[in-house]
């Protein structure tokens, strides 16, 4: 090979050594650059929450990457309920704090009660329980004595009902003019019973 010239071998691997070494250099200097813009996609005064989401002003990121609502409870799957209410069914429903949670499962909105039979019925409403204009007659109790004072024996049944009740389908007791339901249920004059225990207006059941 003649003396100063450079073998073109050489040459190419020269350059391309110096290509990597400058592409290199590029990216080490705008790593920190493209950290520091992580949160570039979210607007003023909001916060990255997981890859699709931006939390605003109180409130909070789930584990998942989702934004609560301030004092809100998190479901879960993005689902959460606002202040003052629970997740129930699997995080897909919400109902008020302190809700009674009935022994067949049911839980039972504002202004509803557990019945003895499962499910829901309206919380006592005293003008539906007035005394009949006949006093009950006492019964004979199946363990020996009798009801007490003023209330009756259901004879179907063996359920003992107060003053201002009547005796329900199956077993229990419901206000004597309330819509009997079955099994304790019941619903307000006007309305109807549903399958799953609550009551709906009586023109649905056209529906």
């Amino acid at each position: 090979m003649p003396s100063g010239r450079v073998d073109p071998t050489i040459r190419t691997m020269q350059l391309l050594t110096g290509f990597l070494a400058g592409l290199l250099l590029a990216l080490v200097l705008t790593a920190p650059a493209q950290a520091a813009g992580l949160g570039d996609d979210c607007a003023p005064g909001r916060v990255q929450c997981g890859t699709d989401n931006c939390c605003g002003a109180g409130e909070r990121c789930s584990a998942d990457g989702f934004c609560i609502p301030p004092g809100g409870s998190y479901c879960g799957g993005g689902r959460s309920c606002p202040t003052g209410q629970v997740c129930t069914d699997g995080g897909t429903r919400c109902v008020p704090a302190g809700s009674p949670r009935c022994a067949d499962g049911s839980i039972c909105p504002a202004g509803r009660a557990c019945a003895p039979g499962g499910g829901c019925r309206p919380n006592f409403v005293p003008e539906l329980a007035r005394p009949p204009e006949t006093p009950g007659t006492p019964g004979c109790l199946p363990g020996g004595g009798c009801s007490p004072p003023g209330w009756f024996l259901c004879p179907e049944t063996g359920s003992q009902c107060r003053p201002g009740f009547k005796c329900s389908a199956g077993q229990g007791c419901v206000p004597r003019l309330a819509v009997d339901c079955g099994n304790g249920r019941w619903c307000k004059p006007g309305e109807i019973c549903r399958p799953d225990g609550g009551c709906a207006p009586e023109a649905e059941s056209a529906d």
